[in-house]
């Protein structure tokens, strides 16, 4: 149970700090680009919300055997892929609730800034007409893009999380295995 509590307070913190920083940059990018660099900038934080949840499903549906057999024959990537699937829990929490979570959510802030934006250039749309039809298509981007993730992440977990692991292994250089 104190495992879980200190995980508790510890993301708390770590997503009020990612969270205000991704905000921060998502407003000052919107507020000083154009109105479709802007939609560029939305459909970006889209996309990273959908690439976080493959990632983060990949995670909670793989196979933990293929990795330790590799990780046995000295694959540093398969080692550091299987450490991590060692806390899928933790990977997939980060990956979905902390990064999906804030990209919905400064998404959701960036259309409504973007709704600003084009009704101060005089779109010829009614005010709560231009409003609902960003909402919109912000959940409708993101609830498909993460079904369709999903079928990719289970069908793909294995390529994935060793992916990952790569990715971790390329960047912690010189802390490998003993």
């Amino acid at each position: 149970m104190k495992v879980i509590k200190h995980w508790t307070i510890k993301i708390f913190f770590i997503t009020l700090i990612i969270s205000a920083g991704v905000s921060v940059a998502a407003e000052y990018f919107i507020g000083n680009l154009s109105l479709g660099a802007s939609i560029a900038v939305l459909a970006g934080l889209i996309v990273i919300g959908i690439v976080f949840d493959i990632v983060g499903v990949a995670f909670s549906s793989c196979d933990h055997a293929p990795f330790i057999a590799m990780s046995a024959k000295k694959n540093q990537k398969a080692y550091h892929a299987l450490k991590l699937l060692k806390n899928a829990d933790v990977v997939a929490n980060f990956c979905n609730d902390v990064i999906g979570d804030i990209c919905g959510i400064v998404s959701g802030a960036a259309g409504s800034a973007i709704t600003l934006k084009a009704m101060m250039m005089r779109v010829p749309l009614p005010e709560m007409a231009l409003a609902i039809a960003v909402s919109a298509f912000i959940a409708a981007g993101t609830v498909a893009g993460k079904a369709w993730g999903k079928g990719i992440a289970m069908r793909n977990s294995r390529r994935i999380v060793l992916a990952i692991g790569s990715f971790v292994y390329f960047f912690s250089a010189g802390k490998t295995k003993k």
